[in-house]
């Protein structure tokens, strides 16, 4: 099945003070393509670019290099009231002296939109955001996340082909946030309207997004669905970003088809998947994430011997932190799915069990 884009976006770079001594690279010869109907989130640290690229794509601001299509249109040059594109910002930026109701038609009554036409969609946006009993309160008599549904109706209701949020669940406090993360799906799947949202929080982009694309200094480091990105991150970066991992250096001994032998700390061996040519002798940085190991049982094969340094317990599961010989401990967490913990003592010697199949070799 064919994919429609919405955003394509072609080795654009922005460059902040270009020409003086301070120019600062924000955007380094970025391209991507975002397909219609998709919840698209741009990841990372802060100052890796994210925003400059939203910025770009609502017409905030404009490339050095490079273009941006909208639906095969060029719109680099177009200023952002020529786009059909409406932007959520981290503060909402609502009339505080208007009620909810006003704050939502405000789009469309400066676009010269019906009276009757103006009043259907203001129903429509309140019922799609479960806002209609609030309808008249002004901005200032409701919450925060009541802001945020309300900043959200406001850039829906002139049915703009894309949407921009700008970080909109920040200033949530955790418990409003995850059930704002699901609301912010549900409305994209509702409405087909293509969102490109982004994030330095984790959580929020595999939770919501249908791909994710990595950034870090100016760059796109790797785009894929979140399974793919937090599974098989292609370097140290993403598989650092993305979730809590172990790092471990391991030699290759030798390499079989689609497969390479290696030696762990301690000395055990594993055969793991392995996509590029390692010859005999390289050393590899491995990424293996915590819940994909576990405490070795008397049946299982030991992948590496150590001594437990610590045990936390965080609920759902306990982490168990061991030394390996390594710099770092290992992590291994382990689901508490009875609600007792296996008791260990410290500085008990234990084994780990390693999935081969799970471990990740990075690159640089």
């Amino acid at each position: 099945m064919s994919v429609t884009v919405s955003i394509d976006v072609r080795n654009v770079s922005k460059i902040f003070g270009a020409g003086t001594e301070q120019q600062v690279v924000a955007l380094d010869d970025v391209s991507v393509s975002i397909a219609q109907n998709e919840f698209f989130t741009l990841l990372g640290p802060s100052g890796c670019g994210k925003t400059t690229l939203l910025r770009l794509i609502a017409g905030f601001e404009h490339p050095t290099q490079g273009s941006i299509l909208l639906e095969g249109a060029e719109i680099s040059a177009l200023p952002p009231f020529q786009r059909p594109v409406n932007t959520v910002f981290q503060n909402y930026a609502l009339f505080p002296h208007m009620s909810v109701s006003q704050n939502i038609a405000f789009g469309l009554e400066m676009q010269g939109r019906p009276n009757d036409e103006v009043a259907e969609t203001v129903h429509n946006m309140l019922n799609l955001v479960k806002m209609e009993s609030l309808k008249d309160r002004r901005i200032d008599q409701i919450s925060g996340g009541q802001q945020q549904r309300v900043a959200l109706a406001r850039a829906l209701a002139p049915r703009p082909k894309v949407l921009l949020l700008d970080e909109p669940l920040s200033a949530l406090d955790l418990k409003l946030r995850k059930e704002m993360q699901v609301e912010l799906k549900r409305l994209q799947h509702e409405t087909g309207i293509t969102f490109i949202f982004v994030t330095h929080d984790q959580e929020e982009a595999l939770t919501m997004s249908d791909r994710v694309a990595v950034m870090s200094e100016g760059k796109i480091l790797q785009i894929g669905a979140p399974h793919e990105i937090y599974n098989r991150p292609n370097n140290r970066f993403v598989a650092d970003f993305i979730g809590d991992t172990n790092f471990i250096s391991a030699d290759v001994i030798d390499r079989q088809t689609n497969q390479v032998r290696v030696r762990l700390p301690g000395g055990g061996e594993i055969t793991i998947p392995a996509a590029d040519d390692l010859p005999a002798g390289n050393q590899v940085t491995l990424a293996i994430r915590p819940e994909q190991t576990r405490i070795a049982t008397a049946d299982d094969p030991v992948a590496m011997q150590g001594t437990l340094a610590d045990e936390i317990y965080i609920g759902t599961d306990t982490q168990y932190r061991i030394d390996i010989g390594a710099t770092d401990p290992f992590v291994v967490r382990v689901q508490n799915t009875d609600g007792e913990t296996r008791q260990i003592t410290p500085q008990s010697g234990v084994g780990v069990y390693v999935d081969p199949g799970r471990v990740r070799i990075l690159k640089d």
